[in-house]
């Protein structure tokens, strides 16, 4: 095996690391919208007029809703008034993105993990051929491989 064969393999090993870390944050992503989309369910389906807001960290504080208009944030520190339906209509174009993402970076995982076994198998091959050196029978002309099998 040679350097150049170690070093392509180490690469692929690390840029399926990096996807599988993609694919991690994806994961949560798609968890905390659909914990967003359970929390507006509630708010929406009953007369709440009370709820636990999240301050981080698992500290929460209880609040009063006065109306169920929300405060979006929609990029750039601009935040923008959102109906419940509208909202929801944004988690779930965010989680249509987040699916796409995941399944384009699962099958760039999967190509390079068929990358990496052609490599491999690749190298097994090279191992064999060098396993079986060769020496040359000047009597018959025949050659045999340290085995005593003629090839």
């Amino acid at each position: 095996m040679d350097q150049e064969q170690i070093m392509r393999i180490q690469m692929a090993e690390q840029e399926a690391e990096q996807f599988n870390k993609q694919i991690e944050l994806i994961d949560q992503h798609v968890s905390e919208m659909r914990e967003i989309e359970e929390a507006l369910e509630k708010i929406q389906e009953k007369d709440t007029k009370e709820i636990l807001a999240n301050l981080g960290k698992k500290i929460f504080i209880p609040v009063e809703i006065k109306d169920k208009t929300l405060i979006v944030e929609v990029g750039n520190k601009t935040f923008v008034k959102k109906s419940i339906p509208e909202t929801k209509s944004l988690i779930s174009d965010q989680l249509e993105k987040l699916t796409n993402a995941r399944v384009q970076i699962l099958g760039r995982l999967e190509e390079l993990q068929e990358e990496m076994q052609n490599m491999i198998n690749e190298i097994q091959n090279q191992e064999k051929l060098s396993e079986h050196n060769f020496e040359y029978n000047h009597n018959n002309h025949n050659h045999k491989c340290k085995c005593g099998h003629e090839h």
